[in-house]
């Protein structure tokens, strides 16, 4: 293939070439598919300035690979926002280097400046001081409800504010933004703090991935001569253990769940039953809940960015699009919450009812209907807890309890891959790797218990049933 490029005056300028080898195997129609597509990106990458001998920098072409795998539909809108977020501290340290010239060199310079510290992006927060009231403060301003403060002075949500007035740590643009509505200065309504501790090994593998995966387009489009980030050595990857509930915690949690509100009641249910993610369980809608076969269909997912709030896409990966099979007693659950709640919410509402067929909503303010904030979940986790006297609750502690109690169950990994709608079965065996284990060494005590117990019993009966032998007596 050839690309020709003209200057701003017209000149001709040094053709761009692409050499594309047939795979074998190919039929003539796969051919001009797969020709037609390999132009095109070609083409882009000419109008981009990217084709050519890899003299681009890295932070250009970075820009470049995610907007093409945006565009093809290969990444979602969460994954991207996060590895632009990544790239923040990449290009800081690369971001200038040609692609064609990174070693693996740079890349170990690079995670190792990653792991000192003081490089954490939300490094600064604000804290509230005790003495202010911020509801005062708005109503002072005549606001008579504060989330309409919010919506038309401060643009924020309804969580941020309530962490701000509960006296957890916000952004502090956030806290710029709320003083700014407030005509106030920052440094009267808020402590400021500096979280300086260094990037985990998790995070810095995550940056090393992305570099990793900008690397393989770059060596894909003959740009490098190989990935430099298959050679470079990032952080070993730090084994984490998945707190889970043992089943007495989790019987405790449902018994003083039957004291909630029939909404929180039912989110906590399904969140323990289905070891559903978060997002999962605030995205079902009513079309997804199968009352005639007792199941759910997971194939929404509520996420939240800065950028654009809250928002709905497909979950996290191709099989997290999955049916669940429940028990009787959550689908009665369901119909009683539809029934007593959901629907006289939505008649009560009429015309403000703004919802998309949700089974979570919001029910006050003005949007009232819309679909909830994952922070709303986490929160009353943490309200519920704090008030049952019960250990932190961590929403996602509810899915690590449902592997968790499933391998103790002796369910094999493949099944629990599926229910959880991991992307393989080797996530669920990594990530459980301590459960499978305690679980293989429960069912190897309960075998022990069963066959030597079993068989104790049976020599002691048999010793007690046996008839004494005869005594031979002489003459």
């Amino acid at each position: 293939m050839l690309w020709l490029w003209y200057d701003a005056q017209g000149k001709k300028l040094k053709p761009f070439e692409m050499t594309w080898k047939v795979p074998d195997g190919m039929t003539p129609r796969q051919i001009e598919k797969e020709l037609n597509r390999v132009a095109v990106q070609f083409e882009q990458q000419c109008k981009a300035g990217l084709a050519g001998d890899g003299k681009q920098k890295f932070s250009v072409y970075a820009d470049y690979v995610l907007n093409l795998k945006e565009q093809n539909g290969e990444l979602r809108h969460h994954t991207i926002s996060r590895y632009r977020e990544l790239l923040e501290r990449i290009n800081a340290g690369i971001g200038h280097i040609k692609i064609c010239d990174i070693r693996p060199q740079h890349l170990n310079a690079l995670y190792e400046q990653l792991g000192q510290q003081g490089l954490r992006k939300s490094a600064e927060k604000a804290i509230l001081k005790p003495d202010v009231s911020l509801s005062e403060m708005i109503h002072e301003m005549g606001y008579t409800r504060v989330e309409k403060f919010l919506k038309e002075s401060a643009h924020l949500s309804v969580a941020t504010y309530r962490n701000a007035v509960n006296g957890k740590p916000i952004a502090i643009e956030s806290a710029k933004k709320i003083s700014l509505a407030l005509n106030t200065d920052m440094k009267k309504l808020f402590t400021e703090e500096v979280d300086t501790r260094p990037l985990s090994p998790k995070t810095i593998r995550e940056h090393h991935a992305l570099i990793h995966m900008i690397l393989r387009q770059a060596e894909q489009e003959l740009l490098v001569p190989y990935n430099a980030a298959d050679k470079a050595k990032p952080p070993k990857k730090v084994r984490t253990t998945a707190n889970y509930f043992e089943q007495d915690e989790i019987n405790a949690i449902l018994e003083v769940a039957e004291n909630e509100p029939l909404k929180w009641k039912t989110i906590l249910h399904l969140m323990i039953v289905t070891g559903g993610r978060r997002g999962e369980v605030l995205g079902l809608t009513w079309d997804c809940v199968d009352f005639t076969f007792s199941r759910i269909h997971i194939e929404k997912c509520v996420y939240y960015e800065p950028s654009v709030g809250i928002y709905v896409d497909k979950p996290k990966t191709e099989k997290s699009v999955r049916w669940l099979k429940l028990p009787q007693a959550t689908m009665e659950l369901l119909k009683q919450y539809h029934d007593e709640y959901y629907q006289p919410l939505m008649e009560a509402a009429g015309e403000q009812w703004q919802g998309e067929n949700f089974l979570f909503v919001m029910d006050n303010g003005d949007k009232i209907g819309h679909v909830m904030h994952l922070d709303s979940v986490t929160q009353f986790c943490d309200r519920f807890a704090e008030k049952n006297g019960l250990k932190h609750i961590n929403p996602h502690a509810f899915r690590h309890t449902m592997a968790s109690l499933l391998y103790f169950s002796g369910v094999d990994t493949i099944s629990i891959s599926n229910h959880l709608g991991h992307a393989t079965p080797s996530t669920t065996q990594n990530l459980y790797a301590h459960v499978l284990a305690e679980a293989e060494s429960r069912i190897a005590n309960a075998m022990g218990e069963i066959i030597l117990t079993t068989r104790k019993s049976m020599k002691e009966e048999t010793e007690i049933t046996e008839e004494p032998p005869i005594s031979k007596t002489a003459g």
